[in-house]
C-alpha cells in the first residue's frame, strides 16, 4: 500500500480532486474516529459543506464532462489543441490514463463524506442529543447524503461498466460498493467489485432512503438538493435501467407541476447560460469568486487569445432550424487563433460564456455555475421513456411532449406527428441539440448502443487530424473505461477484475 500523502481530514476533502488515492480508504485511517465525527448539527452542516463541495467538483469537473464529451461525436479539436484528452477522443485510454484515475478517486472520496453523514446522523437521532427542528434539518442532510451517494455511484456504473440489464444484470461486474465509513490500512479488507444488479440495487436503494428523509421543496435555480432533484435524477436513472414507466411517471410529474417553465424567449435563454439565471433551473451549485468553479469554458472560447482549443463539428452546427433559440445561445462565430493564424467564420462553442459575477478580476474566467438539473432534460426523458414503450398511444404522448419541448424553442415549428424510427430519431436528435456539450452525448450514444461515426469538422485543415470521421462500433472495449491501475495494484479483491481489453 502506499504512503498517505493527505494528513488530516480536512484537507483531505479539499484535496479531492488534486490527490488520487490508491485504494478505497480515501481519507487517512488514523484521523477523525466515525463516533467523534458527527456529535451535533454543526458537525452535518460542516460535513454537508464538504458533500456539496465534492459534488461541485464532480459536477464541473473536465476530466468528467469534457472527457466524455471529447470521446463523442460532436467536438472536434483544432490543430492548436495541445493534445487534451487525446486518450478519450482518439479511444485508446489505458489503466494509468490520469482522468481515469481521477473520476474514480474523485467519486469514492465524496462517497466517504456520505458516508460519514449516513452513519451518524442515525446515531445522533438515536442519542437524542437533537431538538425535533433541529433533526429535521439533519434528515434532511442524510438524505442529500444518499442521494450524492446515488449520484456517485451512478457515474461510476455508467462509466466502469456495462448497460444494465435486468436479464444479464447478476452476471455482469459492477463497482466496489462501499456503505460504511470504516477506514483501514488493511488492504484485505477492501471490497472487490459487486454485480451490476448488486450496483444498481445500492442506486435505487439510496434513491428510496433519500425519499424517505428530504424534505427541501423544490424551487427554481436551487443551489441545494431538493426533492424535486431526487424526482429528476430518479428519471434519469430509471432511463438508464430500462424502467420506461417510472422514468416517464417522474419526468411527467415535473413537467406538469409547472413549476420550471420553459423558456421561449431568445435573450432569457442565453441569460440562462451566461448570468446563470432561468426558470427552468431545478438545481445549479452555488459559486462565488472564492468558492469558485471549474472553468468549464475555458477549452470552448478565449475572449482574450482568440485561442481555441476545440470546435463544435459542423455537423451539428447545422441541425438547428432559423429560429431556434438555442443556436445563438450555444454557439458564436469569433475570429478563431489555430497555430498563430486568425481565421473567419468559423463557429465556436459559446454554452459556458462566463458569468461576470464570477470573474475575480477584469479578464473573463470562463466561469459559469454548474445546471445538474433543468427541466428540458425531463421532457426529453419523458418523450424516450413513452416511445420505448411501444404502441400507438405511447408513441403519441412521446411525440406530444416533445413537441412542447420543440415548440418552446422555435416557435415557428409546425405540429406533425411522427412514429416509429423517424420517432425515435427525432428525439434523439432533439436529445443532442438541447444537452450538447453538458457531458450527456457520450452516455447517449453507448446507450443508445449502435456505435457512430464521428461528426465532420468545420474545417479539416485546422483540425487535429487524428481522429476526424472515427468510427467506432458499438462493441469496442472503450465503451468501459479501464479500472485505474492504481486500484488494481493496491485492492487484492479487485486484481482479476479487470475490464476487458485493458
Amino acid at each position: 500500500m502506499k504512503t498517505k500523502k493527505i494528513t488530516t481530514y480536512l484537507l483531505a476533502t479539499a484535496c479531492a480532486a488534486v490527490f488520487a488515492s490508491c485504494d478505497m480508504d480515501k481519507y487517512p485511517y488514523d484521523r477523525i474516529p466515525v463516533e467523534n465525527a458527527v456529535t451535533n448539527l454543526s458537525d452535518c452542516q460542516n460535513l454537508r459543506s464538504g458533500m456539496y463541495r465534492d459534488l461541485r467538483i464532480l459536477s464541473s469537473s473536465q476530466d468528467n464532462f469534457l472527457a466524455t464529451e471529447m470521446q463523442a461525436d460532436c467536438i472536434v479539436p483544432t490543430a492548436s489543441h495541445g493534445h487534451t484528452y487525446s486518450p478519450q477522443y482518439l479511444w485508446t485510454m489505458g489503466a494509468s490514463e490520469g482522468t481515469v484515475t481521477q473520476v474514480w478517486a474523485n467519486n469514492y472520496v465524496a462517497i466517504a463524506q456520505c458516508n460519514l453523514l449516513i452513519g451518524g446522523i442515525p446515531s445522533l437521532e438515536e442519542s437524542g442529543a437533537l431538538s425535533e427542528a433541529d433533526m429535521t434539518t439533519a434528515r434532511n442532510i442524510l438524505g442529500e447524503a444518499y442521494m450524492v451517494r446515488a449520484m456517485c455511484y451512478f457515474d461510476l456504473a455508467t462509466k466502469f461498466c456495462n448497460l444494465y440489464d435486468a436479464a444479464t444484470a447478476e452476471n455482469e461486474m459492477g463497482v466496489p460498493l462501499v456503505t460504511e465509513y470504516a477506514p483501514s490500512g488493511d488492504n484485505s479488507t477492501y471490497p472487490g467489485r459487486s454485480s451490476l444488479a448488486a450496483t444498481y440495487q445500492r442506486i435505487t436503494d439510496d434513491i428510496a432512503s433519500a425519499k424517505a428523509n428530504m424534505t427541501a421543496a423544490g424551487e427554481t435555480a436551487s443551489i441545494y438538493l431538493t426533492v424535486d432533484a431526487l424526482t429528476a435524477f430518479e428519471a434519469r436513472v430509471a432511463l438508464m435501467m430500462g424502467n420506461y414507466e417510472t422514468a416517464a411517471e417522474n419526468a411527467m410529474a415535473l413537467i406538469n407541476g409547472q413549476k420550471y417553465p420553459l423558456i421561449t424567449d431568445a435573450g432569457q435563454f442565453a441569460n440562462m447560460w451566461k448570468n446563470d439565471a432561468g426558470s427552468e433551473l431545478i438545481c445549479q451549485l452555488y459559486a462565488d469568486q472564492q468558492e469558485t468553479t471549474t472553468a468549464m469554458g475555458s477549452y470552448f472560447l478565449d475572449e482574450v487569445y482568440e485561442s481555441q482549443s476545440m470546435l463544435p463539428a459542423y455537423d451539428i452546427l447545422t441541425m438547428y432550424s432559423e429560429g431556434d433559440i438555442r443556436f445563438n445561445a450555444y454557439f458564436t462565430s469569433i475570429p478563431v487563433n489555430i497555430s498563430g493564424t486568425t481565421y473567419e467564420g468559423l463557429y465556436s462553442i459559446n454554452k459556458y460564456p462566463g458569468n461576470p459575477a464570477l470573474n475575480s478580476g477584469s479578464v473573463n474566467e470562463m466561469r459559469n455555475k454548474v445546471k445538474i438539473f433543468r427541466i428540458a432534460e425531463m421532457y426529453l426523458i419523458a418523450a424516450e421513456a413513452y416511445y420505448m414503450q411501444g404502441g400507438a398511444a405511447n408513441e403519441t404522448s412521446a411525440y406530444n411532449v416533445l413537441y412542447q419541448l420543440m415548440s418552446a424553442r422555435d416557435a415557428s415549428v409546425q405540429n406533425q406527428p411522427v412514429s416509429g424510427n423517424l420517432l425515435r430519431d427525432l428525439i434523439r436528435d432533439e436529445r443532442l441539440k438541447e444537452l450538447c456539450y453538458e457531458g450527456f452525448r457520450w452516455l447517449d450514444l453507448k446507450r443508445y448502443g449502435e456505435g457512430f461515426t464521428r461528426m465532420a469538422s468545420q474545417a479539416d485543415k485546422l483540425s487535429y487530424v487524428q481522429g476526424l470521421n472515427l468510427q467506432i462500433s458499438a462493441d469496442n472495449t472503450q465503451w468501459l473505461w479501464p479500472i485505474p491501475q492504481e486500484e488494481i495494484d493496491a485492492n487484492p479483491q479487485i486484481k482479476g477484475q479487470q475490464n476487458p481489453g485493458y
